[in-house]
């Protein structure tokens, strides 16, 4: 079995997130204060790990870790859940026309179907399983795991045995490969499974801090079950 990560694991994340924050203060430069368009995604990205960290925490809904992300931005806490829930549509399109999956993914799942293939995410389970019916690839997986069906985030052992056990396989058979270090790789190794890192950035200054036995990958091509 081969359980993997979503977000710029399989999908670029990332890129569709930075589209989309881009179209959004294009969208509402006049309302954000101290807009600035060359900053404003990576403004965005700090303020969605804020909250959505908080939502992991179990403190909020994945719903209002959106509405506390545009609350945020615009520096008005009276912005209302529906105003921001009817905003935050405007996010949604642009992020979802921006999605892609990655050059490797196709490759990679033809030559491991095989071996079984699973997902395990901290986001919502409504997007994820819809990310990958979009990418046309939902079908090749056994089942979607998530934080928000779950209650369990990772690198909790608690999630990556969930996820065994519905499998029905022991950690010790299973590959799991993410894109973080500490959350996937070495959440994995805790918990017993294979933990596999994909370094898709091939940063030298964090190749080293890997431990000897968590697999480095630069590219899911370069995967080899044994």
């Amino acid at each position: 079995m081969i359980i993997l990560d979503l977000d710029d694991t399989l999908i670029n994340h990332s890129l569709a997130q930075r589209a989309a924050a881009a179209r959004f203060g294009e969208c509402y430069s006049e309302k954000i204060p101290d807009y600035d368009a060359s900053c404003f995604a990576d403004k965005w990205k700090n303020i969605a790990e804020v909250h959505f960290q908080s939502f992991l925490d179990g403190d909020i809904s994945y719903q209002e870790q959106r509405r506390r992300r545009l609350r945020a931005i615009f520096l008005d806490d009276s912005v209302t859940a529906e105003d921001a829930d009817e905003m935050f549509v405007t996010v949604l399109a642009h992020y979802e026309a921006a999605w892609q999956l990655f050059p490797d993914v196709l490759g990679f799942i033809k030559a491991n179907k095989q071996h079984g293939l699973a997902v395990i995410s901290d986001g919502s389970q409504l997007h994820q399983e819809q990310k990958l019916k979009a990418m046309n690839i939902y079908h090749h997986f056994d089942f979607v795991m998530t934080a928000e069906s779950t209650g369990l985030c990772k690198p909790d052992v608690k999630l990556f045995h969930k996820a065994c056990l519905l499998a029905n396989v022991k950690p010790e058979e299973t590959f799991y490969i993410g894109d973080n270090l500490n959350k996937d790789a070495l959440g994995a190794s805790a918990a017993g499974l294979k933990g596999v890192w994909l370094n898709r950035n091939n940063r030298a200054d964090v190749n080293n801090m890997a431990p000897m036995d968590v697999q480095i990958l630069s590219s899911l091509s370069d995967f080899i079950y044994l």
